[in-house]
């Protein structure tokens, strides 16, 4: 509108500085939309100054565009946040009143600088006048609007939070700490203290409410809270209202408002789970007590039942050892098997309810792997070929180890899986299976199988065997008998032994049970040397061999077997030392433990080699990997010797490396 009467009246500078002022504005409008809010009110408060002070100057003070200083000072307001910036608000009006100070001394009245026409003044400031009340009109309606938005805004918000604050399952009570009054309360509050309306307890002293002894802690916290030395409190609290006694879980948390203290009161009411706790406990005590006389009826009846059977089972021997009619041989049969299946169902369901109650605890003794799993295989070996099966075992030489354990456990494990694979294979064969996955010094990792080409076990039934008292199939149980215990047991007791036992099997075609164990290994355990073998192996007159190694046992078993063949020996009992030891002799070959303090096996043969990487090493060691020879190779080992070592391997090893060493 400036611009257009500008031209009309020929006042070019003006309409130039009005569009340089309006690009400016454009420019502040950008960084706005960059929400770049600061540096944009900048731009335009300081243009707008300038602007007015110019066109003042240039146009006189009688053209009126002081005029635009009053819509100005109204935008100001809605421009700059009061709350926010206060201070930046109080900035702006200082410098606008100064720009009104400077154009009100500076400008002159009336100005013919750019062109002198008749009317010239009246009809700009008729012009500035109309755009000034134009521009006043519409940003104090646009206020208004911004206003009432908010309005409607603070209300929306003030209906959200009473909703959240009313259909919360906290009750809550807003005190005054002054006056120890309640002036607020939501809904949940005026349920948990059973009044129909907010307003019978809004200003009512808490005392009304509550009984002496939660009044006391009530002041004590608040001491406490307005004493700063906590910023609230929470606790369960068993309150009394109205003659309702309740369990809550109480927060107090205090805060300002207009410099008055305040004590916002959370109450959750806990009775429900209070009760629940309640009839859980007495639940549980009948459990125990249920339990309890479980295992004396259990305790009473083993007793009872096993004095009677020891009789029939020993008399039933002893008529078997005696003369009797050759017709009577069938009935004592009968009569010694009835007796002892009974004694086993006994047991069964001992060991099953003592491993339900957590008392069964495993032993921990030294056990020879591979001959137990030889017994074990005898025992079962018989009974399979009686049933015209054939018996095989798969057993890793590697497990020629003592571990301990608890033997009686494993070879009721093996036994259980062993007597069902008999029971349900009329054809075929049973394969035993015991394979060293991993080892250290201290730990072996050994998978076990019963495998059997038996009758299979549905896919949808493969869960429920492991279940007590339960078979696949009806039909099995009055086939083949059985409680249904054994599998039970099995499982149990495998993850006694930090084990899972698992099946794979196919209807029809077989079963297979597993389960992998990590057993310890015994460090004392015995060592039987067949000395027919060794007393006829050849000398090595003149070799130096350097063993390293940390077990005094292990160390003196090798030393002894080395000075026997004529061979001089050197010790080092950690990777460090043998290090230094072999940096100061000439060695022939050495010998080293894989796993040793203060270095390791690899890392000492690592520095060895930066001596003399032509020296020939065997590895000595407990571990057993996959591909571990390759590993050892790549190492700088030449070969290995595993523990528990055979003199006659190590001999042997020992020959052909110095033998491929020795100059031709």
């Amino acid at each position: 509108m400036s611009v257009v009467s500008y031209f009309t009246l020929s006042l070019y500078i003006s309409a130039l500085i009005n569009l340089s002022s309006g690009y400016i504005f454009i420019l502040a409008f950008h960084l706005n939309a960059k929400k770049r809010f600061e540096m944009a009110r900048i731009i335009a408060v300081v243009n707008l100054n300038l602007y007015l002070i110019v066109m003042n100057y240039m146009e006189g003070l009688r053209a009126g565009e002081y005029l635009l200083y009053f819509p100005y000072f109204l935008v100001m307001t809605l421009v700059i946040d009061v709350k926010k910036n206060f201070t930046e608000l109080k900035f702006v009006y200082l410098i606008t009143i100064i720009s009104v100070l400077i154009c009100l001394n500076v400008s002159p009245f009336e100005n013919y600088y750019q062109v002198r026409i008749a009317g010239m003044f009246a009809r700009l400031y008729n012009s500035n006048l109309a755009i000034s009340l134009t521009l006043t009109t519409f940003f104090s309606y646009f206020i208004f609007r911004v206003n009432r938005d908010n309005e409607e805004a603070i209300l929306k918000e003030k209906h959200f939070v009473d909703t959240i604050y009313n259909t919360s399952l906290d009750g809550v009570l807003i005190m005054d700490a002054e006056y120890r009054t309640i002036i607020g309360c939501n809904n949940r509050a005026c349920e948990l203290l059973q009044i129909r309306n907010k307003t019978e307890i809004e200003g009512t002293p808490i005392e009304h409410w509550f009984t002496s002894e939660h009044i006391n802690l009530f002041k004590s916290i608040e001491m406490k809270l307005a004493s700063h030395q906590a910023r609230d409190w929470q606790g369960e609290l068993a309150l009394t209202s109205n003659e309702k006694t309740f369990f809550a879980f109480v927060n107090m948390v205090p805060f300002l408002d207009n410099n008055r203290r305040f004590l916002k009161i959370s109450i959750l009411d806990l009775s429900e789970i209070k009760t629940a706790q309640f009839e859980l406990m007495k639940a549980k005590q009948k459990a125990e007590e249920a339990s309890q006389a479980k295992s004396r009826f259990l305790s009473n009846m083993s007793h009872e039942l096993r004095t009677p059977l020891n009789g029939i089972i020993g008399t039933s021997n002893l008529l078997l050892q005696e003369e009797y009619l050759a017709d009577q041989k069938s009935h004592l049969d009968i009569l010694k098997y009835s007796s002892e299946h009974m004694m086993m169902l006994i047991n069964e369901i001992l060991d099953f309810n003592k491993i339900e109650v957590g008392k069964l605890q495993l032993g921990q003794e030294p056990v020879d792997l591979k001959k137990f799993l030889e017994k074990i295989s005898l025992q079962f070996g018989a009974q399979a070929h009686a049933k015209n099966i054939g018996f095989k075992t798969d057993i890793d030489d590697n497990l020629d180890i003592e571990v301990l354990t608890d033997e009686t456990r494993l070879n009721q494990v093996f036994s259980n899986l062993l007597s069902n694979a008999i029971k349900f294979t009329h054809y075929g064969e049973i394969v035993v299976v015991a394979r060293k996955i991993f080892s250290t010094s201290q730990k072996a990792t050994i998978q076990f199988m019963v495998k059997d080409t038996g009758i299979g076990i549905p896919a949808n039934k493969q869960q429920e065997i492991f279940e007590s008292f339960t078979q696949a199939d009806v039909n099995t149980t009055r086939k083949y008998g059985g409680t249904g215990l054994g599998l039970a047991i099995t499982k149990k007791l495998v993850s006694l032994f930090h084990g899972e036992l698992q099946l794979e099997s196919e209807e029809g075609r077989g079963s297979t049970f597993h389960f992998t164990l990590k057993l310890s290994i015994s460090e004392n355990r015995k060592r039987y040397i067949n000395e027919d073998k060794v007393k006829h192996l050849c000398m090595f007159p003149g070799v130096k061999v350097m063993v390293a190694e940390d077990n005094a046992i292990n160390m003196s078993i090798a030393r002894r077997f080395l000075t026997k063949w004529g061979i001089e020996v050197k010790e080092a009992y950690n990777g460090k030392q043998a290090v230094e030891l072999f940096g100061q002799n000439k060695f022939d070959l050495v010998l080293i433990d894989l796993e040793m303090p203060e270095m390791d096996g690899i890392t000492a043969l690592g520095e060895i080699k930066k001596i003399n990487p032509a020296v020939p090493a065997i590895a000595f060691t407990a571990a057993v990997y996959d591909d571990m020879r390759a590993d050892l190779l790549r190492k700088g080992f030449m070969e290995f010797v595993p523990k528990p070592f055979r003199p006659e391997d190590l001999h042997n090893k020992i020959s052909i490396l110095l033998a491929a060493n020795s100059p031709a």
